[in-house]
């Protein structure tokens, strides 16, 4: 014998079933969202060997990291950027150079290049927020990266 209310009972579980079923797909992609999931990494760090703070804030439709403060020279390296590849851009002064620049959130992380005075190079580069606030940069040149860890600037 089949009771009436367990008859409703199934049809509705079904139709709710069959709703979520329908909602699942967007839910998840509303949820797995580029907008959502976007590490912020805006702010102030200081570079992996103590040298120089960059400032790391919107660029167009991007993000580029800037030095925005010399804490301390490197023993025999002159303010200036010596090492450029371009001979025409070694006299530019250190201060205010960007090292990151077209950074654009993809595939989990933040894409764009990174510039290291030190060799006068532009790397591939691969931004990522890390622990304790700090900023995980590593650059890449060819199938070779070397990551560095800028921690952010003390307050």
């Amino acid at each position: 014998m089949i009771r009436q209310g367990s008859c409703a009972r199934a049809s509705f579980a079904g139709m709710t079933a069959r709703k979520l079923a329908l909602l699942a797909p967007l839910t998840l992609a509303f949820a797995a969202s580029p907008a959502l999931a976007v590490d912020a990494i805006d702010g102030v760090y200081v570079d992996s060997g103590g040298y120089v703070e960059v400032t790391v804030s919107p660029c167009g439709q991007a993000r580029c990291g800037k030095i925005t403060r010399i804490i301390r020279r490197k023993p025999g390296e002159s303010n200036r950027d010596a090492h450029n590849d371009d001979p025409a851009l070694r006299d530019r002064p250190i201060l205010g150079l960007t090292l990151l620049t077209g950074l654009q959130w993809r595939d989990g992380a933040w894409r764009g290049q990174v510039y290291n005075p030190e060799d006068g190079g532009t790397y591939r580069s691969v931004v990522r927020a890390g622990e304790n606030g700090a900023l995980e940069v590593e650059g890449c040149l060819g199938p070779f990266c070397r990551k560095r860890i800028w921690p952010a600037k003390s307050r």
